[in-house]
């Protein structure tokens, strides 16, 4: 991999090298490797008073990776203060920020900063980012690693306003939510529903589960480590062999998803079965919580407590929609209606909003939200046609199973596009046109073969539930990691700017 060779420190009055927005588990990552790649004059910027992303924000009950940490944690900080393989939500942010540490990423973030506009100056060939406190960078190289999970879906309904009890998204849970002795209305039935539903279920006088689509649910292999067991050489070589099993059971799924494999697919579909069978047996909560779609076409899910939970006594399962809300009940799409003191909507988030109110502005004024309208798209998930110096992290179709494996891919791409740059004495890199539109015209051919739009579900995957694949990768891991290696530098171009304000390499 090339690096940057520079030296400078970070100036934020002067020309930074580098701007990343947002510190989450992307951004942090994302820095750590341009730091460590020679990149030192680089400022993040990040809305929030930490780093964290999804994993400050998310404090609700039970919050945890669904992916072993073994895999989810950076392959080149591997981490081992972990308490158990599916990390719980506080330990992978105390992860996050020891890792800023280690790295050198936390002196270079402007906290409590969100960023309002970012706009090419296409003669400094250089990027103006402001924020809504009206302070101002400047940077030869701008990277945007806000995530697809920042933008809440709230519910859209009658009656929000006038409700009397509790209303509240699982993003903004608090300490101070009680639910012991109340009547609670929990909505969803995805990767969050499936990790709050144990805990309200123990707590709650009565629960009430809408669950309009079910996930399947598989068995979660459970490993705890002792904390003796963490410093050892051995617990690091259990450490990478794990990652190496995960990887490639993850791979298997990709596998089947990418084009559609029914053989494999049937094959997953029957281990959901086993546990399904064994845990569910009231006819009602069968036929709600039985998938009507193809493995692999929504998110898959592991657990071993969500499915007795909606068993208990307590526990009232409805499988259809809410229409809103009224007085102190909460009311279905049939015009059922149930008393509750508190609604708890556990309905995930908009990818397709995924910039939220940011405005970014690239050449002749292409603004990327609106080149986005009808479908967000990216080369290799990371840069974008008349965007110029403009890196994307987990991008439009740039995510897989491996997140952070997706991440060190990307970074090592926006590294050896940058060395470029100073290579051929150029101050601009972008992606050639031609390239771009060849590249997402497979991207697409390859996810319109995918189980996502052929195993006959609705899912955030798609714009709008049902139309294109704009958040996964439609392929592997490794196909994804070989690709950028061997493939995507030939689709960028580079040029010099009469303008640029040079500084020495």
């Amino acid at each position: 991999m090339n690096v940057i060779n520079r030296e400078t420190t970070p100036d934020p009055q002067g020309m930074l090298d580098v701007l990343v927005i947002g510190a989450g588990l992307g951004g942090v990552g994302a820095a750590a490797q341009l730091i460590e790649g020679g990149c030192s004059n680089i400022v993040v910027i990040e809305a929030a008073d930490e780093v964290g992303g999804v994993w400050r924000q998310h404090r609700y009950p039970n919050v945890a990776c669904d992916t072993p940490i073994d895999l989810y944690a950076y392959s080149f900080y591997p981490g081992n203060k972990w308490s158990t393989n599916f990390a719980p939500g506080n330990e992978i942010r105390a992860y996050l920020h020891e890792l800023s540490d280690r790295f050198g990423v936390t002196p270079k973030i402007a906290f409590n900063t969100r960023i309002d506009t970012a706009e090419w100056d296409e003669a400094a060939a250089c990027w103006h980012v402001t924020s809504t406190d009206g302070r101002s960078w400047s940077a030869r190289y701008l990277i945007w690693s806000g995530g697809l999970f920042s933008q809440p879906t709230l519910p859209r309904i009658e009656g929000l306003e006038g409700f009397t009890g509790e209303s509240i998204h699982t993003s903004d849970w608090h300490d101070g939510i009680d639910l012991k002795g109340k009547r609670v209305a929990l909505v969803g039935g995805g990767a969050t529903s499936i990790q709050v539903v144990p805990y309200a279920a123990e707590l709650a006088d009565k629960l009430y589960v809408f669950v309009r689509t079910p996930s399947y649910v598989l068995p979660r292999p459970d490993i705890s480590f002792a904390d003796q067991d963490r410093n050892s050489p051995e617990f690091a070589e259990q450490q990478h062999a794990r990652r190496m099993e995960w990887f490639e059971r993850f791979e298997v799924i990709a596998k089947s998803r990418f084009p559609m494999n029914s053989e494999i697919i049937a094959e997953q579909e029957a281990v959901w079965q086993e546990l399904f069978d064994e845990q569910v047996t009231d006819p009602h909560a069968r036929e709600v919580l039985t998938p009507k779609y193809r493995f692999g076409c929504k998110r898959p899910l592991f657990s071993t407590d969500y499915y007795p939970a909606i068993g208990r006594d307590n526990v009232e399962l409805i499988g259809r929609g809410v229409s809103g809300l009224s007085g102190d009940c909460i009311v279905d799409v049939e015009g059922d209606r149930y008393p509750v003191d508190m609604v708890i909507w556990a309905t995930g988030f908009e990818p397709a909003n995924m910039l939220g109110n940011l405005v970014v502005k690239g050449r002749d004024d292409r603004v990327l939200a609106e080149e986005w309208h009808e479908v967000p798209h990216a080369y290799f998930g990371t840069m974008v046609d008349g965007f110029p110096n403009f890196f994307m992290i987990c991008g439009p179709n740039g995510g897989g199973a491996s997140v952070t494996d997706m991440v060190e891919a990307q970074t090592g791409f926006i590294l050896d596009a940058m060395a470029g740059v100073q290579a051929q004495g150029a101050d601009v890199v972008e992606v050639d046109a031609d390239a771009y539109r060849l590249f997402n015209e497979d991207i697409q051919a390859r996810a319109d073969a995918s189980v996502m739009v052929q195993g006959n579900c609705i899912s955030y995957y798609r714009v709008g539930g049902d139309g294109k694949v704009f958040t996964h990768w439609p392929d592997t891991i490794e196909a994804f990691r070989r690709r950028v290696r061997d493939e995507a530098l030939a689709g960028v171009i580079y040029r010099t700017s009469e303008g640029a304000d040079r500084a020495p390499a």
